[in-house]
């Protein structure tokens, strides 16, 4: 059953008026920090749970996430929630537990993975209840962050195969399952004619853009850190990435062709799976001003140190390992 939950004092806009200094950080922050390359920072959410991957609807209004449960065990802490405004106090729980990873096909109907027997892929509603799976089995050890190509007509996932994570498509029924390339966190282009993902290469985790048409894939970071969880700008010009270097992780924002690096975020916090809506914010998650639980479990996403494993099964979990985090959202201010 769905319901709507309501909460106060969700929503703090912070506009920001000067770039963020370099004096210590105090031992709790109230935000992220952001540079002079932000023009506003607003807080999205301010739950005990941990807050992560969220996905605006292309209308720009709605709002999709999901929450990791420490209470509960094994996957039974994930769920996906949905706030029906950005902007206002409030959410409604969708589908229940063992659901994770959303991604809107329209401005009603989305695809998540749903933790059966196997992780799997499926598509629901925000309306109406039950969920339809996409194919008939599970593609693989582990299917997880699908979403629907802009035309509709194919979804991109991904999978464990012989222990290595694939970067597949699939036509939008499920039939004709195609292997891509090793790699995790795909993401559509606008035109959906590319995908953008991560993978290593050499000891770190890199960007890398692939042609649908010549099937040629090009790498766009490189350097000693790692740029993961990328994904296009509306108009597919620029794009938003997490750049970890030492032991915090902060949002950057580039041209697609890799240059113009700015960094949006600093300071002592770590941000992650980045969301370009087509409002012109970016949607984050971020450890900063985030209620802490009394006690952090003890759990196998609960490792920070995994960021900086060459195994990319780690790597891609890590984004969800951080034992509290909200979401947020900031305007970049676009280099042309």
């Amino acid at each position: 059953m769905k319901k709507t939950i309501i909460v106060s004092s969700v929503v703090v806009a912070l506009i920001l008026t000067s770039c963020a200094t370099s004096s210590p950080a105090p031992v709790k922050l109230s935000g992220p920090q952001v540079t002079a390359s932000a023009k506003e920072l607003v807080r999205i959410t301010d739950d005990i749970v941990a807050e992560f991957q969220p996905s605006l609807s292309p209308n720009g209004k709605k709002l999709l996430y999901v929450i990791r449960d420490d209470a509960n065990d094994n996957f039974n802490k994930w769920s996906i929630r949905l706030k029906n405004d950005v902007m206002l106090p409030g959410f409604t729980p969708l589908i229940g537990n063992k659901t994770d990873r959303p991604s809107w096909i329209d401005n009603e109907n989305f695809i998540f993975t749903y933790y059966a027997s196997k992780p799997t892929i499926a598509v629901t509603s925000i309306n109406k209840l039950g969920l339809t799976y996409i194919g008939q089995n599970a593609y693989g050890d582990f299917d997880a962050d699908a979403s629907v190509s802009p035309d509709g007509k194919k979804i991109v996932l991904t999978t464990t195969l012989q222990d290595t994570r694939n970067i597949c498509l699939v036509n939008r029924d499920g039939s004709s399952f195609t292997v891509l390339s090793e790699g995790i966190n795909p993401k559509w282009s606008p035109k959906g004619d590319k995908l953008l993902y991560t993978k290593l290469s050499g000891d770190f985790y890199q960007l890398f853009e692939l042609d649908l048409k010549s099937f040629q894939s090009t790498q766009i970071t490189t350097g000693e850190q790692h740029s993961t969880n990328g994904a296009y700008s509306p108009d597919g010009k620029h794009i938003v990435f997490i750049g970890t270097k030492d032991k915090f992780s902060h949002l950057f924002v580039m041209k697609v062709n890799g240059t113009s690096l700015t960094q949006i975020t600093s300071g002592a916090s770590n941000e992650t799976q980045p969301f370009w809506g087509v409002d012109g914010n970016i949607y984050f998650s971020s450890t900063a001003g985030a209620r802490q639980p009394e006690k952090v479990s003890n759990n196998k996403f609960a490792s920070v140190f995994a960021r900086t494993s060459n195994n990319s099964v780690s790597q891609e979990q890590s984004a969800f390992s951080y034992p509290y985090t909200d979401i947020w959202r900031v305007q970049p201010l676009i280099v042309e």
